[in-house]
């Protein structure tokens, strides 16, 4: 006889609930996990917004389209950096990718004609329990071409991922 077989009808009753509340819950998390909210991509914060969660993916060709072409040159008054090509970029998005992706909030938005500045924090898991995480703020800048934003500044991929 097996043991499924001893049980009472009260306790089947238990098991089968469990075993829905299970499958609720997986198929909760897996559609939730799998869900993002649409951002808006005629603003600064939905611009970042979508440039960050492309990067996490791995997704460099979608996170290029929101960067101006001189986002990777160095700002006037700062020591001059390497271009990067759409190439160059890829591979720095491949290169860069980590299992757990970092978490990225936005912490502030100020636009000022068609300048703006998005500043996120981005927090990073430790491998040790008892480190907690290691947080890191970055501003973003951003200017207006045509009725929507681009990244101006440097993009640095690899603080996403």
């Amino acid at each position: 006889m097996s043991p499924l077989g001893n049980l009472d009808r009260s306790s089947w009753l238990v098991l089968a609930s469990a075993a829905v509340l299970a499958v609720v819950g997986m198929g909760t998390t897996f559609v939730v996990r799998n869900t993002w909210p649409a951002a808006d991509t005629v603003t600064p914060t939905g611009v970042v917004a979508t440039y960050v969660r492309a990067v996490q993916a791995g997704d460099a060709a979608r996170a290029w389209l929101y960067l101006t072409h001189d986002a990777t040159q160095a700002p006037a008054g700062e020591p001059p950096r390497p271009v990067l090509s759409q190439a160059d970029f890829r591979n720095q998005v491949e290169s860069s990718r980590q299992p757990t992706s970092p978490r990225v909030r936005i912490l502030s938005v100020t636009q000022s004609g068609d300048t703006a500045s998005v500043t996120v924090e981005v927090s990073r898991a430790s491998g040790e329990p008892l480190t907690g995480a290691t947080t890191q703020q970055f501003a973003l800048s951003l200017v207006r071409v045509g009725s929507g934003w681009q990244i101006a500044s440097d993009p640095f991929p690899w603080q996403f991922q």
